[in-house]
């Protein structure tokens, strides 16, 4: 199968959700960056334009994490600290929750706080294993399931089905998803992370993140894209113990795929475990 006849098909399977366009500071955004010498007053010009925008950058470059000590009192100081890479990932996740959130009940607060864990304990995980840019694996664990508030959107029965996938121990998630929705959270994933212009390895993880297969296969897709789905299975297992004390539901599906591609244990995993919940308290 071509990669035309391929997003086609895809394409019928998205069944009436509607792909938000990409915000144009976005896409300005990324089109400044791309350059091989980005103009940093451009992209603070760029990102001054929305006012809520830069109040969530001002405040993350002030906070604890990131301060260096000097507050910074403009869009360029806060570029300035967060170095553009980081930036890019922030905005990514501030502008999706903007536009994925409108008409969505409060319960879907613990979706966004778990998408930001996600990503937070992805970037460390990323610079512990050196496998792939932290910046990249945040925007990862922030995207990768940014289907599911649009099937939210769309099907009122959505979060029974996702409880029902979240059991489904002989079945892939999207299977589950697919039988009761007509379609699944990486399809439309994919197509949102497509229309937003975000790298093609990012799309291509989002669409295969539930099929764990592709982890020993170093065929059909990019070894980015491999790498941010193993990144993301331990990101989310780590996060549930660290939040709950029970692993997550998808690490019985996942653990020995995303162990293997990484080189390591179940022993080496409990060691990483104990450091990076050591890291998050």
């Amino acid at each position: 199968m071509n990669a035309i006849t391929e997003e086609k098909l895809l394409q019928g399977m998205l069944n009436g959700v509607d792909i938000p366009p990409c915000p144009s500071v976005l896409v300005a955004l990324d089109a400044e960056l791309r350059k091989d010498m980005p103009d940093l007053r451009e992209v603070s010009r760029l990102i001054g334009q929305d006012v809520a925008l830069s109040g969530h950058l001002m405040l993350i470059a002030n906070s604890p994490a990131f301060s260096t000590g000097n507050k910074a009192v403009s869009v360029m100081q806060a570029v300035n600290v967060l170095g553009t890479q980081s930036v890019f990932s922030l905005i990514v996740g501030h502008l999706l929750r903007v536009a994925l959130a409108g008409g969505q009940d409060v319960s879907m607060e613990r979706f966004w706080a778990s998408s930001a864990q996600t990503a937070q304990v992805s970037a460390e995980l990323a610079k512990r294993l050196r496998c792939v840019r932290p910046d990249i694996a945040c925007t990862f664990g922030l995207f990768h399931d940014c289907g599911i508030p649009l099937l939210v959107k769309r099907f009122p029965q959505t979060k029974a089905v996702l409880a029902k996938a979240n059991m489904a121990e002989d079945r892939l998630f999207t299977d589950v998803e697919d039988a009761e929705l007509g379609t699944n959270h990486a399809v439309v994933g994919y197509f949102l992370a497509r229309r937003w212009h975000l790298a093609d390895f990012i799309a291509e993880a989002v669409l295969h993140h539930h099929d764990y297969s592709v982890l020993a296969r170093a065929d059909g897709i990019s070894e980015t894209a491999r790498t941010l789905i193993a990144l993301v299975v331990l990101a989310e297992h780590i996060a549930r113990i660290h939040n709950t004390g029970d692993g997550e539901h998808e690490w019985g599906k996942a653990a020995e795929a995303a162990c293997t591609y990484f080189n390591l244990s179940l022993g080496a995993v409990d060691d990483l475990i104990d450091d990076m919940r050591d890291w998050l308290d």
